[in-house]
């Protein structure tokens, strides 16, 4: 696909990895946060101490605070966002972008109120001639392992399957490879629900319930992300793939995944506010439970995991009982 001009949408540790992955890939890359003490880290000393210590940030690979000057003639657009920012994100890039340019979410989240997915979100805040060019990433992508570059998979999907897979040619490498999948739906909502399954199997870390009751968790967590995905049109197979399955694997079990060790500090004993704060990164699972228990309301559906994690965050259930509630 050539070298592209490329626009980061920010620079935790996984929009950071990816801007040195296009960069090396030769992209023109440019970084883009709201955090000034980030940019002024990068700009400064050519690291990201705060989400990606011990890493060379190349100068050739721009920062800055102001999003205009990092939309400026983008022809790829890469959202690394929270998912709760992604609204507003899409509303400030708007007024910037030209026909033709290919915007790739890899936030996993829908909106509370709106239950809308991402694509569906940055759709509602884009002129119509730019809509047919959102593509979303979802799989297990821990940054910290392609940081290291090993061998990572995850599927890419769109409306129009020729942006996804333009989108892939322009971001795979050697070492990240990239599937389509048409069911657009389905590979969003596996990066949305896994999370929530996540805090569950931390929960059970922090309780040292073993690997049987770890097991048992993580596959009555697939059947209620598949319940959940069904409820919402999502295809049922695609949650037996990379970002269904593979994603819930790698989230419920990697030392690495943020919402795991919230529900671990759970199981701990820690209060909701002190795990949080101990995490100190945005746990994308306690939005996503209230949107899983929502739908589960809607569609009347039978989903004890969700219920018992809903319980534990939000109405002040024991963590132990929990387990044992959506266990038997």
């Amino acid at each position: 696909m050539g070298r592209r001009r490329m626009a980061i949408l920010g620079a935790g540790n996984l929009g950071t990895t990816l801007a040195l992955m296009m960069w090396e890939k030769g992209h023109r890359v440019t970084l883009w946060t709201i955090e000034r003490d980030v940019a002024e880290a990068i700009a400064q000393g050519r690291e990201n101490p705060r989400y990606l210590p011990g890493h060379y940030i190349p100068a050739e690979i721009d920062i800055s605070v102001e999003i205009s000057q990092v939309l400026e003639g983008a022809e790829v657009i890469v959202l690394a966002v929270p998912s709760h920012a992604v609204r507003e994100v899409s509303r400030r890039m708007a007024s910037y972008l030209s026909p033709g340019v290919i915007i790739v979410d890899f936030a996993k989240g829908m909106e509370v109120d709106t239950g809308l997915r991402m694509s569906q979100v940055i759709e509602e805040e884009l002129p119509p001639e730019l809509r047919r060019g959102i593509v979303a990433v979802s799989g297990p992508s821990i940054a910290s392992e392609l940081v290291r570059k090993l061998p990572t998979a995850v599927e890419i999907s769109s409306k129009d399957p020729t942006y996804a897979q333009k989108a892939k040619e322009i971001l795979e490498t050697p070492f990240f490879r990239l599937y389509v999948n048409e069911d657009l739906v389905g590979v969003e909502l596996g990066g949305v629900f896994k999370n929530v399954f996540a805090i569950g199997a931390g929960i059970c870390d922090g309780l040292k319930m073993g690997v049987n009751t770890k097991a048992s968790v993580i596959t009555k967590s697939l059947e209620e992300l598949s319940t959940l995905g069904g409820a919402l049109g999502a295809h049922p197979l695609t949650f037996m793939g990379l970002s269904g399955l593979g994603d819930l694997i790698v989230t419920c079990t990697s030392e690495h995944s943020r919402n795991r060790r919230f529900g671990e500090k759970i199981g701990e004993g820690l209060s909701i506010e002190e795990a949080q704060r101990e995490i100190g990164q945005v746990i994308e699972g306690i939005r996503a439970t209230k949107v899983a228990h929502k739908v589960g309301e809607e569609f009347k559906l039978e989903l004890p995991i969700v219920e018992q994690i809903y319980r534990v965050l939000y109405q002040g259930g024991d963590p132990r009982e929990a387990v044992y509630q959506f266990m038997f």
